[in-house]
């Protein structure tokens, strides 16, 4: 990977998320009476997730980049195949033919999962692994 200087707007691009993401917490505990325990689970997720993010621009990766593109796979393709295969009627006839039929049906659930990850595997090794508008791509 080519290390460039990161934009002038980087650092308060971070800052203004994390403070944006406690404000908003903020105001869900005082106009929307938000339970404070859910508040923080809320807020810890969030700033997780943007730690994630985070590192995912800051420190790039091969694996790192990898992981990403087979969890695509996964999450908008895996389960649009899922949505087309429940909507095909299989597991209703699976479902009719008994006890074996649903252990099928069930067995069947997470194949159209295992073929996102081939696929999102797939357009990562097409791309080198490299992620679509990182700066340092």
């Amino acid at each position: 990977m080519v290390n460039r200087s990161k934009p002038w707007w980087w650092k308060p691009l971070w800052i203004s998320v994390i403070l944006s993401a406690i404000a908003l917490g903020v105001v869900g505990y005082i106009l929307w009476h938000v339970p404070l325990e859910r508040l923080a689970g809320g807020l810890a997720l969030t700033l997780f997730c943007i730690s994630i993010s985070y590192y995912i621009r800051i420190k790039p990766s091969m694996r790192v980049n990898r992981v990403l593109y087979i969890l695509l796979g996964i999450s908008p393709i895996g389960f649009s195949l899922w949505i087309l295969i429940a909507l095909s009627g299989i597991g209703k006839f699976l479902a009719t033919l008994g006890p074996c039929g649903i252990l099928a049906s069930m067995l069947l659930l997470p194949i159209p999962y295992i073929i996102g990850v081939f696929i999102g595997d797939w357009i990562g090794r097409k791309r080198n692994y490299r992620l679509p508008l990182s700066p340092f791509s």
